[in-house]
């Protein structure tokens, strides 16, 4: 085959801004701090390739850039990486998306501020010949499906439909749409399901897309609609699997000092396919996905301080 892993999804820039801004918000106006500031290849799935490269599965992503700096930023650090870009489209006079984490209040996570893109996340058609790339490999997994309007019901769904037709492993992180929707979501996803052997979210998606409150009558409803497994990650409380016969906990790895926990969930998702691919046990996927989680909130973003495959092993073994 000539790839482990497929991945669609949007790519984007994060830009990084860490520092101890005033307690007192009165002080703002006339602060004047330092900042560290780091600009990093993201998007809902930026992170993920780039940790199944550094764990040595072979990847490439589909996705659309500007052609622009910022989008050649992406391509190049995700080549560097050791992704393969060959299936990113370049968009001609179009704006990138960028989310501005201003890590200066005591958040970890949320973006203060962000700019959407003017072009497609991703392709919505595919030529016969990208089906046929995308498809000689081992996983076919996506992130940000809920996230494009425009990408629901069509090409991304067939695909998913053509890849367990040809027995490929399906993971797909729908995370949220990015716009206003009222729960529930899952009309959105409910045909695509049936072809997703492992769906992962954390547990406010999980809840928004059933309308369920409960996080195990929420998974149970995702099963029903089709989907293999679930998995359910809950931040700090760690990650349940989910699946018709198993239920599993996982608490989360604290390994040292939170600098931020951008791109833990994506780095997770890229435990799970690791391990999966390597044949292992639920409660090993797990716990492997939760360290490779614990050793990226360590730096800035959601690969700085992701290590390699055999820090990981090692870590297990403690």
């Amino acid at each position: 085959m000539a790839h482990d892993v497929s991945v669609i999804g949007p790519l984007n820039i994060d830009l990084l801004i860490r520092g101890e801004g005033p307690p007192n918000w009165e002080a703002i106006p006339t602060w004047d701090g330092a900042a560290d500031m780091e600009m990093a290849a993201a998007g809902s799935v930026g992170y993920t390739v780039q940790n199944l490269a550094r764990l040595g599965l072979s990847v490439w992503v589909s996705s659309c850039l500007p052609d622009d700096p910022l989008g050649l930023f992406i391509d190049s650090a995700l080549q560097r990486a050791g992704v393969d870009t060959s299936l990113v489209r370049t968009m001609p006079d179009t704006l990138g998306g960028i989310g501005v984490y201003m890590l200066l209040f005591g958040s970890r996570k949320r973006p203060l501020a962000y700019r959407l893109p003017t072009h497609p996340l991703w392709a919505l058609e595919y030529t016969p010949e990208e089906i046929e790339k995308l498809l000689d490999a081992r996983v076919l997994h996506s992130g940000g499906y809920l996230h494009y309007k425009d990408a629901w019901h069509g090409a991304l769904r067939d695909l998913y439909k053509m890849a367990r037709e040809r027995g490929l492993l399906t993971t797909l992180d729908p995370q949220f749409p990015l716009f206003a929707m009222q729960p529930p979501w899952m009309p959105a996803l409910e045909d695509v399901l049936p072809y997703v052997d492992i769906l992962l979210c954390d547990e406010n998606e999980a809840r928004s897309i059933t309308a369920e409150s409960d996080l195990a009558t929420a998974a149970k409803r995702m099963l029903d609609a089709g989907c293999g497994t679930v998995i359910i990650k809950q931040g700090a409380e760690g990650s349940t699997l989910y699946t018709s016969s198993i239920t599993h906990h996982q608490p989360a790895v604290v390994l040292g000092e939170l600098v931020d926990s951008i791109g833990a969930g994506d780095t997770y998702d890229a435990g799970i396919i690791y391990g999966t691919l390597q044949g292992w046990h639920h409660e090993r996927r797990m716990l492997f996905a939760s360290i490779a989680a614990g050793f990226s909130v360590l730096g800035a973003g959601g690969t700085q301080s992701m290590p390699d495959l055999e820090t990981i092993l090692t870590e297990m073994q403690r």
